[in-house]
C-alpha cells in the first residue's frame, strides 16, 4: 500500500528535481488527531522530530515511516497515520498531522492459565491437567493517566496462589526523560520443583500445606533521553521460604537453609532500533544488563551476572526477511549456588527450538535463534458491526512461514548428575508459521527437530501485557 505522504513527496522531487534552492523543509506544525485519552505531549515525546526542525527532502519519506513506526512500537495504538496536510513550496515548510487509532486500555482479564513454562510441557509430561491451572482475575489499565503510564492488579488462585501490584510511569519529570516503576509481589505454592534429572524439572507436592512462599519488592528507575535508548537501574528485595522436607529432597535448594533473603541491584542499557518491536521486519535491538544479587546485607546469596543480547532482522526481498538473535549471560563470581534461581536455556524466549520440553539449569549460556521468514499473507479485514469495539474493526493480519534454526550451550560446573545436555553444544530447528494480529499479537507454530532426532509440534504465544 503507497502511503500518502510518499505521493506527496514524490510530486515535491519532481518539482526540485532540477535545482537545490530547496534541500529541506520546515516542520511548521503538527497536528495531533484521533487521540481521545493518550496526550498530546506523549505523542509529540515519542517522535524524533519537533516543529521548528527540517528534514532534508531526500529523507522526508523515510523519516514519516520511522516515526509511525515509532509510535505504534508503544503499543497504545492499533493505527497510525503521519500526513502531510500543507506544503508550501515557497516558504519551503510543512505542516504534519499525524493521525492515531487507540487500542483499548482497561483490560478486566480473567485468569485461567497453565502454570507450566508453557503449552507443551502441561500437554505432554502432565496430560493436560487442570489440576495444575491458575485462576482469578487480572486487571490492566494501560495508558492510565494518558501518559502511557500503567496499572496492573493480579489476584491468582488454583496451582499457583499469587498477589500482584504494580504501576509504572515512564515520565515523572517535566522534560519527560525519567520514569518509575514500582511492584509489590507475593506467592505461595504446594507444588514446585525442586531439582532437575534428565534436563526435566522434577516436582515437590505437599496438598496439605504451602511449601514455598515467595515476597517481592522492586522499584525500577528509568533514564530515556531520546527515543531509542533506555537506561534503567532496578532496586530488588527478595525472600523465599519452604518446609524442611525440601531440604531433605535437595539439601542444595538453598544451599542448606530454609530460608533465602536479598537484595538485588542491576543496570540494563537498551537500544531500540526495529520497525516493530512485536515482530521486526528490520533494523536492530541491543540490550546489556549487569546485575549484583546480594549486597552485603543478607549472606544467602551473592553473585554478579552480565548478559548482552542483540537482535538484527534483515529485509531481503519485499516479502522475504531473515532474523538473527544471539544472547549470552555469564555469571562471574563463582560462589556456591543454589539450585533455586539457576536457569539458564528453557525459560520465556530464552530456548533452542526443539527442545520445549527440556530445561538446561546453569551459570552461563550462549544462544543463536535464526529464521528465514516468507510472507504468504498480509492484508486488513474489515471487520464492521461484527466487532464491538469501533477501534478493532480494521484488523490488520499478517501470516509468515519459517525456516528456523538454532543452537546454544550452558555451561553448569554445579548440578550436572543425570542432566546430558549440560555442558554440550544443543542445535534445534524446523519451520513454522507465525500469525501476527493487530501488529502486536504473535502466535507460532513450529514443528521443530532437536540433536537426537526427537521431534514435535510446538506452540508458543507473545503478546505485550
Amino acid at each position: 500500500m503507497i502511503r500518502q505522504y510518499w505521493l506527496q513527496v514524490f510530486f515535491l522531487l519532481i518539482m526540485y528535481g532540477q535545482t537545490h534552492a530547496a534541500e529541506k523543509v520546515l516542520v511548521q506544525s503538527i497536528l495531533v488527531e484521533g487521540n481521545k485519552k493518550t496526550r498530546e505531549a506523549l505523542i509529540l515525546r515519542e517522535i524524533d522530530f519537533q516543529p521548528g526542525d527540517s528534514i532534508s527532502l531526500q529523507n522526508l519519506a523515510d523519516r514519516m515511516e520511522s516515526n509511525e513506526d515509532l509510535l505504534m512500537n508503544t503499543g497504545l495504538f492499533n493505527e497510525v497515520q503521519l500526513n502531510i496536510f500543507e506544503w508550501d513550496t515557497e516558504a519551503s515548510f510543512i505542516r504534519i498531522s499525524i493521525t492515531v487509532v487507540e487500542s483499548w486500555y482497561i483490560y478486566p482479564v480473567p485468569i485461567f492459565e497453565l502454570a507450566d513454562r508453557n503449552l507443551n510441557v502441561w500437554w505432554t509430561e502432565h496430560d493436560a491437567s487442570f489440576k495444575r491451572v491458575n485462576y482469578g482475575i487480572r486487571f490492566s489499565y494501560l495508558n492510565f493517566t494518558g501518559n502511557k503510564d500503567n496499572l496492573k492488579l493480579l489476584l491468582q488462585g488454583g496451582y499457583l496462589g499469587k498477589v500482584l501490584l504494580s504501576y509504572e510511569r515512564p515520565y515523572i519529570n517535566r522534560a519527560k526523560t525519567i520514569g518509575l516503576n514500582s511492584t509489590f509481589f507475593f506467592e505461595h505454592r504446594r507444588e514446585f520443583p525442586y531439582e532437575t534429572r534428565y534436563n526435566k524439572r522434577q516436582f515437590y507436592e505437599d496438598v496439605a500445606q504451602v511449601n514455598l512462599k515467595t515476597l517481592k519488592s522492586f522499584i525500577t528507575l528509568q533514564y530515556r533521553p531520546g527515543v531509542r535508548n533506555l537506561h534503567e537501574i532496578f532496586v530488588k528485595y527478595e525472600q523465599n521460604k519452604v518446609t524442611e522436607d525440601v531440604l531433605e529432597l535437595n539439601n542444595d535448594f538453598f544451599n542448606g537453609e530454609t530460608t533465602q533473603k536479598f537484595f538485588e541491584l542491576s543496570y540494563t542499557f537498551s537500544r531500540e532500533r526495529r520497525d516493530n518491536r512485536f515482530y521486526a521486519l528490520k533494523g536492530n535491538y541491543l540490550e546489556l544488563t549487569a546485575s549484583k544479587e546480594g549486597l552485603g546485607f543478607f549472606d544467602d546469596l551473592n553473585k554478579f551476572t552480565t548478559s548482552a543480547f542483540y537482535a538484527h532482522y534483515f529485509p531481503i526481498l519485499p516479502k522475504l526477511n531473515y532474523e538473527a538473535r544471539a544472547k549470552v549471560q555469564v555469571e562471574w563470581t563463582g560462589n556456591r549456588h543454589p539450585y533455586w534461581g539457576l536457569e539458564a536455556l528453557g525459560f520465556g524466549e530464552d530456548f533452542v527450538r526443539g527442545y520445549e520440553l527440556y530445561v538446561v539449569d546453569g551459570t552461563d549460556f550462549f544462544l543463536s535463534r535464526n529464521s528465514l521468514r516468507l510472507n504468504l499473507v498480509n492484508r486488513v479485514f474489515d471487520l464492521g458491526k461484527i466487532m464491538p469495539f469501533r477501534n478493532y474493526r480494521n484488523f490488520p493480519f499478517t501470516l509468515w512461514l519459517s525456516a528456523n534454526a538454532d543452537f546454544g550451550y550452558v555451561n553448569n560446573d554445579l548440578f550436572n548428575d543425570d542432566n546430558p545436555f549440560n555442558n554440550g553444544w544443543l542445535a534445534g530447528g524446523g519451520i513454522g508459521l507465525d500469525f501476527i494480529f493487530y501488529r502486536k499479537y504473535v502466535f507460532q507454530v513450529d514443528f521443530s527437530i532437536n540433536h537426537i532426532l526427537e521431534s514435535g509440534v510446538y506452540l508458543n504465544v507473545r503478546t505485550d501485557f
